[in-house]
């Protein structure tokens, strides 16, 4: 039997058809493919639960025989959203030592010091002043007119002359400067002292030694008030002058920086050393 070709209605039918399937791909097309990014406030339905639309034929598949299987849609697999560790700000640039009260100090008072306490330290000039003291203590000595704390308020008296020794009292005089240095942890001051270690190499470099570590020296000054010697207290004092020194000989040839650890107190003398000792591990 010939095959009868289609009439100009059914090439026409047809061509309708085949024009309505572009036009509604074309214009799911553009609904789908003119925003690369879905607007949030529009809930729309992902392309991968649309049903595929089966194809027209003509004719009616044969009985016994399968229809094909249709894929499933599959979407594609989840993949987790890469987390991205947040960038730290890095450090503003350090000012010149002649300009550094400023940043220091208000760095320096932001820790968490003891209410009250803080007020002690001395602002101007700190970075040249704690290299000096440094300097002055790795050798034994107190240097005068470059103070990192404020002068005690109670002067040192003794209640009658002829009880010439050291006592509670004085020692009370140094409980504020202890609670201080123990109130805030060293890991926050040293942290300080990173930062502004290419200042305190320079103040360093200004007093003669230009070839040598500031850190050095400070582990060395650290050094010599922890070898300040054990003794046994009331620590009988005697003024064959204007000041008061120790009557024992062996005591008063002390360097001036261990003799003043002993006038601490011992409690206090023991605290500041455990102080000092975790700052010395941690230069380390």
């Amino acid at each position: 039997m010939a095959e009868q070709k289609p009439n100009n209605n059914q090439q026409l039918y047809y061509a309708g058809i085949a024009a309505i399937i572009i036009v509604v791909l074309i214009a799911l097309w553009m609904l789908l493919a003119k925003d690369d990014k879905p607007e949030p406030a529009i809930n729309l339905l992902p392309p991968a639960i649309i049903e595929p639309v089966p194809p027209v034929s003509e004719a009616e598949p044969e009985q016994g025989t399968s229809e094909p299987d249709v894929a499933e849609p599959t979407s594609e697999p989840l993949t987790e959203p890469e987390i991205t560790e947040p960038v730290a700000e890095p450090e503003p640039m350090l000012p010149t030592l002649d300009e550094s009260d400023t940043e220091v100090k208000q760095r320096l008072l932001a820790l968490n010091w003891r209410s009250g306490l803080a007020g002690l330290f001395v602002t101007e000039e700190m970075l040249r002043n704690f290299v000096v003291q440094t300097d002055n203590v790795a050798q034994g000595q107190l240097a005068a007119g470059h103070p990192l704390l404020r002068p005690l308020e109670q002067k040192f008296a003794l209640g009658e002359e002829s009880a010439m020794q050291l006592d509670e009292s004085s020692f009370a005089r140094y409980q504020p400067y202890i609670q201080l240095i123990e109130s805030v942890p060293a890991e926050q001051v040293q942290a300080l002292f990173n930062r502004y270690e290419p200042l305190l190499q320079q103040a360093y470099a200004e007093l003669g030694y230009p070839d040598e570590l500031f850190k050095n020296k400070l582990i060395a000054a650290i050094d010599v008030l922890l070898a300040t010697p054990e003794v046994s207290y009331p620590l009988t004092l005697e003024r064959p002058s204007v000041v008061y020194v120790f009557a024992d000989p062996a005591i008063e040839q002390l360097p001036a920086a261990q003799k003043q650890m002993l006038r601490l107190g011992p409690d206090n003398q023991q605290r500041f050393k455990a102080v000092l000792q975790r700052y010395k591990q941690l230069l380390q």
